[in-house]
């Protein structure tokens, strides 16, 4: 079984995180070792499967195909280097969150569970961050340009953020869209993302973002969305898609998750009128935040 010992430090004094291959072990395995694999990773097992099908999907010539991309890819110490930076900084902020048991795999390029962290275990689908892969063409294009190796720490850092921050009671949009701007905010200004990174964007989305900021304000009052608990607006303007949706001839321009956008401006704008820092806002009322926020775009 490959496996990297965590049991030490890395010279900028942060513990160093334990990866656990798991695609390595399943296409490098023995065939008559299979139960082991089995007996030691039950939960990545399903019983409906038999283990005809599992040695099947490791025969397979397009799986091992890509099994052969991820580790060209992805080397155990760039995983270890960047897991272990990114765990160091989640401590600092969330003193309860503990060193997940960390472990790649390849999910069959599952895009919508590429990143899963649940009851401290982190499972890490590397087949889903290749980069420009012949493997990827009849994936929608908005998601496959996502799909490389700048964002996935990133990834990692939202999907632990979202599980360590409460979602609101309140379902309005505004509620809504202010806890996904603490997350963006806190992926930026604590974990140390750029900006374009955080919210997938490239230059022109964000100049377009910042040059018609207050058009998108107006057209949120306008429409009554911010106080809505429609999930039609939660769907098309937060949830990530092609573009943002307000059903008119501009929505095409429009970047996505704009209700993350407006929400992090929100929360930016509150911390710089109250002089507050990333640890004041992450537990606080998202609709008090927003009334003391003096946001005017």
């Amino acid at each position: 079984m490959f496996f990297v010992s965590c049991d030490n430090y890395n010279k900028n004094n942060f513990k160093l995180a334990a990866i656990e291959r798991f695609e390595k072990s399943f296409f490098e395995y023995e065939l008559d070792s299979i139960d082991n694999l089995i007996s030691d990773y039950p939960f990545l097992f399903p019983a409906q499967f038999s283990i005809q099908d599992w040695i099947n999907i490791r025969e397979d010539e397009l799986r091992v195909e890509i099994f052969s991309e991820t580790i060209e890819i992805y080397q155990d110490q760039y995983l270890i280097q960047n897991l272990s930076k990114l765990y160091h900084n989640l401590n600092k902020y969330f003193s309860n969150f503990n060193y997940p048991r960390s472990i790649t795999l390849n999910n069959g390029i599952d895009y919508d569970y590429r990143i899963i962290y649940s009851n401290d275990m982190l499972l890490i689908s590397l087949d889903c961050y290749l980069g420009e892969s012949s493997f990827y063409s009849e994936i929608p294009s908005y998601q496959k340009s996502k799909m490389n190796k700048n964002y996935l720490f990133r990834d990692i850092a939202e999907k632990i953020a979202l599980s360590f921050v409460k979602y609101p009671k309140e379902r309005q949009f505004i509620n809504r869209a202010i806890y996904y701007g603490k997350i963006m905010y806190f992926i930026e200004n604590a974990l140390d993302f750029e900006v374009l990174k955080v919210f997938k964007y490239d230059d022109s989305q964000i100049n377009w973002l910042n040059k018609n900021e207050k058009l998108i304000w107006i057209k949120l009052i306008e429409n009554e969305i911010l106080f809505s608990t429609t999930n039609v607006y939660y769907e098309n303007l937060i949830l990530e898609n092609p573009y943002s949706k307000f059903g008119t001839q501009l929505d095409y321009q429009i970047p996505p998750m704009v209700g993350k956008w407006i929400g992090y401006k929100i929360v930016e704008s509150y911390i710089k009128t109250n002089n507050k820092n990333i640890v004041d806002i992450l537990e606080m009322d998202e609709y008090e935040l927003y009334l003391n926020s003096n946001f005017n775009p």
